[in-house]
């Protein structure tokens, strides 16, 4: 009943804010991340396979690792686009970069905690922790 995750199926649940074991959970329980006051909560097992989201107290503070990754990696791309494509200044690069990521905060937040839990279940799906 278990389905293996692939590298490819981590992408897939961590973009779609999924349950890394079944698929199909949602991670959260308000699907609009703009509504700032619902933006963390998350319900405690996934309603589909119940795998428990909150596998012990603080996980979700190594989320704020993969948070800073896919800041830098988005910065790198428009950086690409911005500065090397079009020549823009870097005042300029700056400017959009920060809009940008201030655009897609509370998306990013979320998508964190998605891609934390599917890899740290990827790896640790057969541990106490996920049993």
């Amino acid at each position: 009943m278990d389905k293996k995750i692939k590298a490819k199926s981590i992408l897939s649940v961590g973009f779609k804010l999924l349950c890394p074991k079944c698929g199909e959970g949602k991670l959260f329980l308000n699907p609009n991340p703009y509504n700032l006051k619902t933006l963390a909560e998350m319900p405690s097992h996934c309603p589909n396979c119940q795998l428990s989201f909150m596998p012990e107290p603080g996980f979700y503070y190594g989320a704020m690792f993969m948070s800073y990754v896919i800041t830098v990696a988005l910065s790198v791309l428009n950086f690409i686009w911005a500065y090397l494509l079009w020549g823009w200044t870097t005042w300029t690069y700056l400017i959009i970069n920060t809009l940008i990521l201030i655009i897609l905060l509370p998306y990013l937040f979320r998508a964190a905690r998605s891609f934390y839990l599917a890899v740290v279940y990827r790896f640790e799906k057969n541990t106490a922790r996920f049993n």
